[in-house]
């Protein structure tokens, strides 16, 4: 570690780095010029494939085409857009401010986070296309379409904020604590401003989430909006005004995350280099495998202990319909004791491998893409200023937009809902694996260059053991959304899968298959996160950073 601290104090110039006065508005320039030609590779690439390759099909405008597109239909999209945007900042404000509470809450009481934080996993691994039905039927005018933008950010959030509340340094809560201030005291004069970077991180990747969450509620039941007006466009084979609102909705996201990660520079400007807003806290437990393994199904358990009693007092607050709202005990007698058990839970069962398919290779696919786009981002700071921007676009398009325009290119098959799960997964794990590769000591990283290492040779002796645990929260983060995205992609354009049996229950009042639908869905997500949580714990141990 000597040697460590040692590399911090070379000069500057033994170790090849820019000291001048202009090197900041260098680097500036070079960010903006391979920002610029970015997005010109991008409208090139996609005037050749809607000039050559969909030329006749109607699946993709021109890059021209698509300007007079949203020329010739501006009113429309600022009237629709403008109630989207409300439903979306609702949501996003009161998922946000319940989620900080929370996580502070959390941090002062570790005996509430162990009751509460099995039903914040159980809800993000909740499918929001899935209760979104049920939220039309319970709620009136446009609180469905708040509530499901507010359940979109809140997860991520919490996550984020109790992350940076654990991150503050251990010496100044100890002295906090010497000179006799009490938890709240630290909490207020140390783990807020520590957590700010974590924070900042998970606001902006909730900004497009509470657009997308705003649009389902809208595609599910609504009356004005840019999820209807987007139904309207498809039902009526308007490609380019498709096109023309699914790139006005990434518009209005890329903003809100442009403009939060701006406030998030401003307001933090020592947090260059600190860890994601999405890891997961996470203490040292001993007791080996079987410990872990027991621990393991114990949170499971309490999972599904919580997540029932929340689910029968949820009825019984609202005063359900039983027609509507099934109860555990209704799902359980159609799953396992009414006549027709046995032949329902074959054709659930059936239903959910094919999700579970579908959302397994898009996940793999969009993990493994992330990781080599984020190595090479981190490697070539040129490509990251001209990748980058692309990233956020892609992620701040809508998927509920999205998904009819990717069945339109790739057909109505696998390989659609392998890139809509795919596309679900791999903006968190870049986002996070860029951070994570960034956040490896700095010291280190200048003592790797005073002894000539290559960029790469830093990146796998270095950089990639620091970016574990990053790489680990956005697997347990991806998982419920690539099973989200394969949910939307079988229920929109497939009619395979465990989505669009769904979407045939609620067409059809079958709402018994639905509710059950919705059990095996947030189930399968839960023990997917559970497991990657298990296997976190040995790999980091053995491969991840020292200390």
């Amino acid at each position: 570690m000597s040697q460590l601290q040692a590399g911090a104090a070379l000069p500057a110039g033994i170790l090849g780095l820019r000291t001048g006065a202009g090197a900041g508005p260098r680097r500036a320039r070079l960010s903006w010029a391979s920002s610029g030609a970015g997005i010109v590779l991008i409208v090139l690439v996609w005037e050749l494939l809607a000039v050559f390759v969909f030329a006749g099909k109607h699946v993709m405008p021109t890059p021209v085409g698509l300007v007079e597109g949203l020329w010739d239909n501006w009113s429309l999209l600022w009237v629709n857009a403008g109630t989207t945007v409300s439903e979306a900042a609702q949501g996003w404000l009161w998922g946000n401010v319940l989620a900080i509470g929370l996580a502070l809450v959390f941090v002062v009481s570790p005996q509430v986070e162990a009751s509460l934080l099995r039903l914040a996993i159980a809800s993000y691994c909740m499918p929001i296309i899935a209760i979104a039905p049920i939220l039309n039927i319970v709620f009136n005018g446009d609180q469905p379409k708040v509530v499901l933008a507010g359940v979109s950010v809140f997860f991520t959030t919490l996550v984020g904020m109790s992350a940076g509340l654990r991150s503050a340094d251990q010496l100044t809560l100890d002295l906090v604590h010497a000179y006799g201030g009490t938890s709240w005291t630290a909490l207020v004069k140390v783990r807020i401003r520590a957590a700010l970077p974590s924070l900042f991180a998970a606001l902006r990747i909730a900004a497009p989430a509470a657009l997308l969450g705003a649009i389902i509620g809208e595609y599910l039941g609504g009356n004005y909006g840019l999820g209807v007006a987007m139904i309207n466009a498809e039902q009526s084979l308007d490609v380019t005004r498709v096109w023309s609102l699914a790139l006005f909705a990434a518009a209005i996201a890329g903003v809100g995350y442009a403009v939060t990660g701006m406030v998030g520079r401003l307001a933090t400007p020592w947090a260059r280099g600190t860890a994601s807003g999405t890891n997961m806290p996470r203490r040292p437990r001993p007791g080996g495998w079987p410990g872990r393994a027991a621990r393991s199904v114990g949170f499971l358990a309490v999972s599904v202990l919580v997540t029932l009693v929340c689910w029968v007092g949820f009825i019984k607050l609202f005063n359900l319909n039983s027609y509507f709202a099934k109860s555990p005990a209704a799902v359980w007698d159609y799953l396992a004791q009414g006549p027709s058990a046995a032949a329902n839970r074959l054709q659930l069962w059936q239903a959910l491998v094919t999700t579970l398919r579908d959302a397994s290779l898009g996940y793999l696919f969009g993990t493994v893409l992330a990781v080599v786009a984020a190595m090479t981002v981190v490697t070539y700071r040129s490509v990251e200023a001209a990748f980058m921007p692309v990233a956020v676009v892609l992620r701040s398009v809508p998927l509920v937009a999205m998904t009819p325009l990717i069945a339109l290119v790739f057909g109505r098959g696998l390989v659609s809902v392998t890139v809509i799960a795919g596309i679900v997964t791999f903006f968190p794990t870049l986002v996070n694996v860029v951070t994570g590769l960034n956040s490896a000591p700095q010291e280190s990283v200048l003592l790797m260059r005073a002894y000539n290492a290559s960029s790469w040779t830093t990146l796998f002796k270095l950089r990639l053991p620091s970016a574990l645990p990053s790489l680990f929260s956005s697997a347990r983060i991806a998982a419920p959304g690539a099973m989200l995205g394969a949910v939307l992609a079988e229920w929109l354009a497939t009619g395979q899968g465990l989505g669009y049996l769904m979407l045939e229950a609620s067409t059809t009042s079958e709402f018994s298959q639905l509710w059950s639908g919705v059990v095996l869905i947030t189930a399968s997500s839960a023990v997917i996160y559970a497991v990657v949580g298990l296997v976190e714990t040995p790999v980091l141990r053995r491969f991840g950073p020292a200390g």
